[in-house]
């Protein structure tokens, strides 16, 4: 009889140690099926393996190419800017990535820019005062800009696990530094337009803002600074190099200056016989010489009869005149400058730490 119950007493402790052993399995299979759901429920787009961002550092080069819109625009339109007189540059930028989808960057840029009134249309009612003015210039610009780069798209986990293509907007401030400059022509058309006398410093390119072209050294206007601020903003597209820590990026941008010199030109004309300098009343009016500045002929029949231009530029009939208070440029718009940047970026990763339990 005692055994009887001994064996019964020893088969009900069995039992319930098979079921409660089952009901702990069914217990950890539930919640590893709620971590997964977890898991599932807090996925990402773009988030490989379920990776978290590892922020990053980078160094780049670019090639520029620069161009603007301003007074010696072919017509006051942006849209009529001059595609030919688009001209190289080159430059290097740092930053660093500390969102999935965001990063700081500062870049240092050299840009020339380049235009010429012989490209404007002495046919058209907007174009003829322009082609009469005659004036030329180039600009190389050094600028030094810092701003925020913020992807399209966010890219979670490493460098290694970036996206093949990403789209992105450059938004910031920048300070430039910048000398506009003109090549004197051969002959002073000014005090002989038969071309007898040479010009001071024939064919060498020369600063205007050093000659004060708008009275600038004669207190008749205000001297402008050769240092101002702009801000720059840019769209991009990158491009993922494979097998590689390296993007490629195509950037197109824009500049909103806060200077309407970048071509030297904005106001009204200065009496030529107000300058003492010979060199600053040549480059002030250059109507009329017989050529634009890289030896093209000029139409200058139909110029010297007018009286009176279309948009107020001259007043004179006769071309080179240079009549005091004549508007010589637009000062109620600032110039314009366009970046483009074909760039190369190197992705510096560090090496991934290990958990304690590697080490």
């Amino acid at each position: 009889m005692r055994m009887r119950n001994l064996i019964i007493f020893v088969l009900t402790l069995l039992m319930l140690g098979i079921a409660d052993n089952v009901d702990a399995q069914r217990r950890n299979k539930y919640k590893r099926r709620r971590q997964t759901n977890k898991k599932i429920s807090h996925y990402k787009g773009g988030q490989r393996g379920f990776g978290r961002f590892q922020p990053y550092m980078f160094l780049g080069a670019q090639l520029n190419a620069g161009n603007y819109f301003g007074d010696l625009a072919p017509v006051n339109k942006a849209s009529s800017t001059d595609i030919s007189f688009t001209r190289p540059g080159f430059g290097f930028e740092a930053g660093y990535k500390f969102h999935n989808s965001a990063a700081v960057r500062a870049a240092l840029n050299f840009v020339r820019v380049s235009a010429d009134d012989f490209s404007s249309d002495p046919n058209s009612e907007e174009g003829l005062p322009r082609y009469a003015r005659n004036l030329s210039f180039r600009n190389d610009i050094k600028e030094f800009q810092l701003g925020v780069e913020v992807s399209l798209l966010p890219n979670y986990g490493s460098v290694d696990q970036r996206l093949p293509l990403n789209l992105y907007l450059f938004f910031g401030g920048a300070v430039f530094l910048h000398d506009p400059k003109g090549q004197v022509p051969e002959f002073d058309y000014q005090s002989d337009q038969s071309g007898g006398t040479a010009a001071p410093q024939a064919g060498e390119w020369v600063s205007l803002r050093d000659l004060g072209t708008e009275g600038q050294n004669l207190g008749v206007a205000e001297p402008y600074s050769n240092v101002e601020f702009s801000i720059p903003v840019s769209v991009g597209a990158t491009v993922r190099l494979p097998g590689t820590n390296l993007n490629a990026s195509l950037e197109l941008g824009f500049r909103y200056l806060f200077t309407d010199y970048i071509d030297d030109v904005s106001t009204e004309y200065v009496g030529l016989d107000q300058f003492t300098d010979p060199l600053a009343r040549i480059m002030s009016d250059r109507s009329a010489e017989p050529t634009s500045f890289k030896g093209d002929s000029r139409e200058l029949g139909g110029l010297q009869i007018h009286n009176g231009f279309p948009g107020g530029y001259y007043s004179s009939g006769f071309i080179g005149a240079g009549t005091d208070g004549v508007r010589r440029g637009n000062p109620g718009d600032n110039d314009m400058l366009f970046v483009t940047q074909l760039k190369i970026r190197y992705l510096i990763t560090s090496a991934p730490k290990r958990s304690a339990k590697f080490r």
